[in-house]
């Protein structure tokens, strides 16, 4: 019994416009599952799914950002309101403690293991000792709770997932060991790594890179990924699986906008909780919501 809780950093769940990439591409995968595209206008029950909007603002003002919103998502507080500002980026350092010591990852340890299902390659970790790169709120998670971060030869096995879904940047890195997939292969590759663990986090952001016009793939190149993605692990969720889709703040649904949006974000529950995890109003109570679902998600075996 295993929940997947994959992260998309910065999308925003708004109604169809002439610029919101979700009404703009087909996601044949996630309309099977919620009737239409991931849209506000998709909000309610169906049969074997749940599409909530929730509120990214964390009641403060000014524009949601990651270093908060993240922070927020993974360990269940309202971070903004504990340090009085929406931080940008990276967690707050005041919070770096409480963020190893009380995620989604470190509380499921009373029930069995969790994971990590993202890739690194020796590079990033270079960048992070050299200061390059700071570490995000997923990393310092992951490291609080003593989870086995995955790398190259896990991703060529398929016992891991790169960032952007499919594998192309990874395959740009190490042509000679990584091949591009497709995202419904990412997306059962994911479901299937994860049946071992109680919760198993994996983050793209992708979507935040695009919303941003950090990088030249299409809007709708990722729509299509995510699709893809969710429709891989949904067809290899087992009956007591379930899957949790969220994010941190919107961006991605409003490219032409400069920064980031108010909009709510989607927290897309498919799979056995789908009728348990409905109280959920805000990217700060995901997590306790999460971990009070552990007791009937204990590792394998036990």
């Amino acid at each position: 019994m295993s929940i997947i809780f994959v992260f998309i950093d910065g999308i925003g769940l708004t109604h169809a416009t002439d610029h919101n990439p979700f009404g703009l591409t087909p996601q044949p995968y996630i309309s099977q599952l919620i009737g239409g595209p991931l849209l506000i206008d998709q909000v309610g029950q169906y049969p074997q799914a749940r599409l909530s909007a929730i509120d990214a603002t964390l009641d403060w003002p000014g524009l949601p950002q990651s270093g908060t919103g993240q922070t927020s998502l993974f360990v269940g507080i309202n971070a903004a309101q504990a340090v009085q500002r929406h931080q940008s980026h990276f967690p707050p350092t005041d919070l770096h403690d409480l963020l190893r010591t009380q995620n989604l990852l470190s509380q499921a340890k009373p029930y069995g293991s969790s994971a990590f299902a993202n890739a690194f390659d020796a590079g990033f970790w270079q960048a992070i000792e050299t200061r390059k790169l700071r570490r995000s709120a997923s990393v310092i998670a992951g490291e609080g709770a003593g989870v086995r971060f995955r790398d190259v030869t896990d991703l060529a096995n398929g016992q891991a997932l790169s960032w952007d879904i499919t594998n192309q940047v990874m395959h740009q890195r190490h042509p000679d060991l990584i091949a591009p997939i497709d995202a419904f292969t990412a997306g059962k590759n994911l479901a299937l790594l994860a049946q071992a663990h109680v919760i198993t986090l994996y983050e793209t952001f992708l979507t935040d890179l695009v919303g941003h016009g950090r990088t030249d793939i299409t809007t709708a190149d990722v729509v299509t990924r995510i699709d893809g993605l969710i429709g891989g692990i949904v067809a290899h969720l087992r009956p007591c699986d379930t899957l949790v889709v969220s994010s941190d703040h919107g961006n991605f649904e409003a490219p032409h906008e400069k920064g980031h949006t108010t909009n709510p974000v989607p927290l897309l529950v498919v799979g056995a909780d789908c009728d348990t995890l409905h109280n959920i109003k805000s990217i700060s109570t995901v997590a306790p919501a999460l971990v009070a679902r552990y007791p009937y998600h204990r590792e394998a075996g036990q």
